[in-house]
């Protein structure tokens, strides 16, 4: 069996330092990682491991004020709904910022909001009077299947755009694992995700992306968590099996060992010879990072993310909503916005 210590490529070292563990890595090997990484992760965030080695692209200063710009208005974003008495937890991007540092490197895109569905509506209100509007995405070929978020809700200016999510993901996850218990288990200031639900979140989306190249932000999070605090991970693994999300748990902590994670820091009976963990470690290793076609991501939901029962209710899901289409509008967006203020 091959060792879960020694990985697979050349570029395993690499994956180690932006996990935060030694690996030596020599400098036309650190540039081309982050090269090729730069269109997945960022230059901020792919220079970040090896950022003695790599001088910094005339790009990235550009991205790097962007970037802290993003982490400063989605934070005063946070702040001024909470002033306003709302009750929501940041999720997925600025939720696992905490692990990083400086913790804007992480800061990519859109400020996921975690709401109670009963108090969707109050917070589709607030945003309205700060100034938000809704405004639709590309929809991909299935339409708008999610049950549990919505199209963003973008500042006036364009610099935050607020996903609003009812659950901590999407189905399967959402049948297992209710949006209070996520609130109750969270810090009483609900600032942060508890440890076993933030690494839930980073296995449910490795899955729904079926660990793509966009995923590996997921996957960095997954390590970096089990590193850096102490994780619950019977009750990980107790809400895995609900949601039907073993594969994807045995594909994403199988890599994170193989890479060189200690296994004292994840779960027991971790195998890092299960075929879809190899596979991920060797794609890693050798930076062979490719947007999977859909065949390869319907083999990957079969082997790497889902349980058969799973894939089954996946596919029904996904068939209902296009039998009955969701509009993807969160409630209430159509009466809130600049251009409905008087």
């Amino acid at each position: 069996m091959d060792s879960p210590n020694r990985g697979d490529g050349p570029f395993v070292a690499y994956w180690r330092r932006a996990l935060g563990l030694p690996g030596e890595l020599d400098r036309i090997a650190a540039e081309a990682a982050v090269q090729r990484l730069a269109v997945w992760l960022g230059w901020s965030l792919a220079r970040l491991p090896v950022e003695e080695a790599v001088p910094e692209d005339t790009s990235e200063a550009a991205e790097a004020a962007f970037r802290r710009l993003s982490l400063a208005r989605q934070a005063a974003t946070i702040n001024n709904l909470k002033a306003r008495g709302l009750r929501i937890l940041p999720i997925k991007g600025y939720g696992s910022a905490r692990l990083y540092d400086p913790p804007w490197k992480r800061i990519l895109g859109d400020l996921d909001l975690l709401v109670r569905p009963a108090e969707v509506q109050a917070l589709v209100q607030e945003l309205g009077a700060m100034g938000f509007q809704a405004v639709p995405s590309t929809q991909g070929a299935l339409g708008v299947t999610s049950d549990v978020s919505f199209h963003p809700m973008v500042s006036s200016d364009g610099l935050v755009s607020v996903d609003i999510h009812t659950a901590l993901d999407a189905f399967p996850l959402s049948s297992a694992l209710g949006t209070d218990a996520v609130f109750d288990a969270a810090d009483t200031a609900c600032s942060g995700l508890a440890s076993h639900h933030a690494a839930i979140a980073a296995l449910s989306n490795l899955a729904k992306e079926r660990f793509g190249p966009y995923s590996v932000r997921h996957l960095l999070d997954l390590g970096r968590l089990a590193l850096q605090e102490t994780v619950d991970w019977p009750l990980v693994d107790r809400i895995v099996d609900a949601a039907g999300l073993g594969p994807a748990r045995a594909t994403a902590l199988g890599a994170l060992l193989r890479i060189g994670v200690p296994a004292e820091r994840l779960p027991a009976g971790i195998d890092p010879a299960f075929r879809p963990a190899i596979r991920l470690s060797r794609a890693l290793g050798h930076l062979h990072l490719v947007e999977p076609s859909r065949w390869t991501k319907a083999c990957r939901e079969l082997a790497w993310c889902y349980a058969p029962g799973t894939i089954v209710r996946l596919w029904w899901f996904r068939i209902a909503g296009l039998l009955r289409p969701r509009s993807g509008m969160p409630p209430g967006a159509d009466t809130v916005g600049p251009e409905r203020q008087t």
